[in-house]
């Protein structure tokens, strides 16, 4: 698909979603009340018909205690990257609160994130500096990856509430070059288990204060697994195990979230590795100097 064509297509696709919801009416509200609940890093899920449309997520609520979502920064990523062959990278979730009763609830979501990049990177092929024009001057780089998550929550209190879950992610990739005309192609596969906690106290129906921990205790090594074949007579096949994400990642986050009639903003920066929620993965603690972010702005209805 060409680059601006892309660009312009998925603009129009947020513009459709963000009007034809806006249009709808809703009784629901956004304040900190029994009914109204944390939604993220929580058991709890939109109510039927209640719609979520914020900075990094868009939500709707299919039955009662199942809603779709989808985050927006993989789609985006579309709109500054042109060697995305995809629409930015699709994904999708699906939450379902299992049980909800008056102090305790349980649920589970899945999420499925894939995509496409393909760029032109052989200049043997294109010593001029043109296009590539066949498919084997290119270089590819698919990808897969799918986090399940369960949440638990409980309410100590009407102000006070702890909430438990974990997630595990599985990552698989696979990509192909040709330099030299020869052929290189393999995959990658990845696995990483999160166990996080969230200490919730409402000061009042507009501002709940948060404390954040997540730790990731297990990730596999990376196994990297491939073929080179330079002719048909000459080739090999290699195989590589390497550790490249460290077991003990952490993170501490103290935050905030404030809820209006409805508009929310959330808020928190805290010590540690930064967990990129939108797609289960984790960016170690040095690479953004040990500051782990917490940020959305939504409107909820």
């Amino acid at each position: 698909m060409h680059p601006s064509l892309r660009k312009h297509l998925l603009v129009a696709v947020i513009c459709t979603m963000s009007a034809g919801a806006s249009a709808m009416p809703s009784r629901a509200r956004a304040y900190h009340t029994y009914k109204e609940r944390l939604l993220d890093t929580t058991a709890y899920s939109l109510e039927r018909r209640e719609f979520r449309l914020g900075a990094m997520k868009l939500s709707y609520g299919i039955f009662k205690y199942l809603e779709i979502s989808t985050y927006t920064v993989p789609w985006l990523a579309g709109l500054f990257l042109e060697e995305f062959e995809t629409i930015g990278s699709p994904n999708v979730e699906f939450k379902s609160t299992l049980i909800n009763r008056n102090r305790f609830a349980l649920s589970v979501s899945v999420e499925f994130l894939w995509g496409r990049v393909s760029s032109c990177t052989n200049p043997m092929l294109n010593p001029d500096g043109q296009l590539c024009t066949t498919e084997a001057e290119f270089s590819t780089v698919n990808w897969l990856i799918y986090p399940i998550n369960v949440a638990s929550s409980v309410r100590i209190n009407s102000r006070i509430s702890i909430h438990i879950g974990g997630q595990y992610t599985a990552t698989q990739a696979t990509g192909g070059t040709r330099p030299f005309e020869g052929d290189i192609s393999g995959s990658a596969v990845v696995n990483m288990l999160q166990i996080y906690g969230m200490f919730e106290w409402r000061l009042s129906r507009v501002v709940a204060l948060t404390l954040t921990t997540r730790w990731l205790p297990y990730v596999s090594q990376t196994v990297v697994r491939g073929e080179i074949v330079v002719d048909d007579d000459t080739g090999a096949t290699i195989g590589i195990q390497a550790d490249i994400l460290d077991n003990n990642a952490f993170a501490v986050i103290p935050g905030a979230v404030f809820s209006w009639n409805r508009a929310n903003l959330r808020l928190g920066v805290g010590y540690g590795a930064f967990f990129v929620e939108s797609v289960g993965l984790v960016v170690p603690a040095s690479v953004l100097n040990f500051i782990s972010p917490e940020f959305d702005v939504f409107v909820r209805f």
